[in-house]
């Protein structure tokens, strides 16, 4: 008790501010330690000078046999929005699972993605809400007797460049989605789903209702 003491009087003398930067950098670092560091890979082959490091800005743990590569511009985390203390989770489940996320794309808190061997590829600039998922796998199969057995077909995933995606979007095994689209919040997008470029996506299950116009065209590449 003295030392809870101690360390609850620490903490009422310092500035919020800095403590809650200090507490989410712990987090942070914490959720890095534990992850499997070896199946990530900083990418820098297109930016032969750009630093080999991982931008954490919330916690965020990486697991498995497989490989994640990251472009050194992809960012993990927002700390001003919620669930900024929540931890992202990326896993390559399969030492066949790569899940490949390009140049200047950004990850809201508490994001889920997980490959099970057919991989996952998330392309540049895409700007992506929190509680996102996507997943290459049902993890089971569906049929009465056979639950308890692995997905026989797992399917890869593919998000193109510049596409927004709102929070609590869950992409399934097997879609496609095209250049620039825009992803409706709480979408929940089928397995095999294919979206053209510029689409407008809504709905559980989703569909495509409507175009990007012209006024917000995605900057070329």
């Amino acid at each position: 008790m003295p030392r809870l003491d101690r360390y609850r009087s620490l903490i009422s003398k310092g500035r919020p501010a800095e403590l809650e930067s200090w507490v989410r950098a712990l987090l942070i670092h914490y959720h890095f330690h534990v992850s499997d560091r070896q199946c990530v890979e900083v990418d820098v082959s297109a930016q032969p000078q750009a630093p080999r490091v991982v931008n954490l800005l919330t916690p965020t743990v990486f697991k498995g046999p497989g490989r994640i590569r990251l472009a050194p511009t992809v960012v993990f985390g927002v700390p001003r929005s919620p669930d900024s203390y929540a931890c992202s989770y990326v896993e390559a489940r399969m030492p066949q699972s790569l899940i490949q996320i390009d140049d200047g794309t950004t990850i809201n808190n508490r994001a889920m993605i997980v490959s099970e061997g057919a991989g996952i590829r998330i392309g540049r600039r895409c700007l992506i809400g929190s509680e996102f998922q996507v997943v290459d796998s049902n993890f089971h199969q569906l049929t009465l007797g056979a639950r308890h057995l692995p997905d026989k077909s797992p399917q890869p995933v593919r998000v193109e460049d510049d596409v927004f995606i709102g929070s609590r979007v869950t992409l399934l095994k097997g879609c496609h989605i095209g250049r620039g689209c825009v992803i409706a919040a709480g979408c929940v997008v089928p397995p095999s789903f294919v979206a053209p470029p510029m689409s407008i996506i809504a709905g559980n299950p989703a569909r495509i209702v409507g175009e990007v116009g012209a006024a917000a065209s995605v900057v070329a590449a």
